[in-house]
């Protein structure tokens, strides 16, 4: 498979993500230092050395954001599953933003379907793909949601977008191409360091570096791209077609690729087996690969919580993922198991 990794920013994401993380700064900001305590890493410590070039990003995009009136319905839940939603949808057809008015009207609830099946297929009232050209009626839209295991006020906001799709669609394409101005604002205000920061991640990604990343995006993605992202710092997230590699990944002691990293490195595995569900699902996994909802079963816990503890795993190396029949599967990564248990012994033997 060959990786199509561009050294540019992505406008469309970083647009959006600007659109919703400056409508959410402080919450964002603490999210993003209660998830790195979870990874047994000092967060503010970690976001005063390192995320200080992310706040000036935000800030002067915000001093350039232009409000659209659809924006409270886009952008202001708190909780991110709405817009993650939207996020992929608008990523994955991008043609849409010069070319809505020639996409029909069913063709772009279809999309959206198919972004929903995705996300909600481990479900098992979720219907096949087949049937997903056959919801049309409000009727159908309901009955479709009503398997889906989103929150209610989540629900109507889909129900809204599903009834008349290009019209929402079009709020949300007017409120992107507003601020791409501001985007690009902001993109020149850090371009200093952002310079750094790409030639850092194209080299990472080039050398392997990233190994879970890389093999994710070979199992789920096809001709991917992969675009550096400075909304997302921290994050990775892989489409259909392309994936997003947050450009502060590397700050962190996932690896330990240098001397200096290794205790850091150390403390931040044996965090993660210090936690009982995180334990149990290695031990299970030993006896055999399994898929999420079989973990789920197995241990008594919701699939949402095994996806959770799944992407700590297999951030810290200690799983590794392939896919069989539609299905991913894990499996106990014993190489860097084994590696972890020898820098174990070279501290405390």
């Amino acid at each position: 498979m060959n990786l199509n990794i561009h050294e540019q920013l992505d406008p469309v994401f970083e647009t959006l993500g600007l659109l919703y993380v400056s409508s959410h700064m402080v919450h964002h900001r603490q999210h993003m230092i209660d998830e790195l305590g979870r990874f047994g890493v000092d967060g503010e410590a970690f976001y005063t050395k390192h995320l200080k070039t992310v706040d000036k990003y935000l800030n002067t995009f915000r001093k350039h954001r232009v409000d659209h009136e659809s924006d409270s319905f886009f952008f202001k839940d708190e909780d991110t599953t709405f817009f993650t939603l939207l996020l992929r949808l608008l990523c994955e057809n991008r043609s849409w933003l010069s070319g809505l008015e020639t996409a029909a009207e069913d063709l772009i609830r279809q999309e959206l379907l198919k972004v929903l099946f995705d996300e909600q297929k481990k479900e098992d009232d979720i219907p096949g793909e087949a049937v997903l050209a056959e919801i049309l009626t409000l009727e159908d839209i309901i009955a479709f949601l009503g398997g889906c295991s989103y929150e209610e006020g989540i629900k109507w906001k889909l129900m809204a977008l599903l009834q008349h799709p290009h019209k929402q669609i079009a709020a949300l394409i007017a409120a992107v191409n507003n601020n791409i101005h501001a985007f690009e604002k902001a993109r020149q205000e850090v371009e200093k360091p952002l310079r750094r920061l790409i030639s850092a991640y194209v080299q990472s990604i080039r050398s392997n570096g990233d190994q879970p990343f890389v093999k994710v995006v070979e199992i789920f993605a096809h001709d991917a791209s992969i675009y550096p992202a400075l909304i997302m710092p921290l994050g990775q997230s892989i489409y259909t077609t392309q994936g997003h590699y947050g450009l502060f990944v590397d700050c962190l002691p996932l690896n330990g690729k240098n001397p200096a990293d290794s205790r850091e490195h150390l403390l931040l595995l044996l965090k993660a087996l210090a936690d009982n569900s995180k334990l149990q699902i290695l031990a299970s996994l030993k006896l055999s690969p399994k898929y999420n909802l079989e973990i789920a079963e197995h241990l008594g816990l919701s699939a949402a919580t095994v996806s959770h503890h799944m992407n700590v795993l297999l951030t810290c190396g200690m799983v590794s993922i392939d896919k069989q029949n539609g299905k991913v599967y894990y499996h106990l990564d014993t190489a860097n198991l084994e590696l972890l248990i020898e820098e174990l012994e070279r501290y405390l033997l």
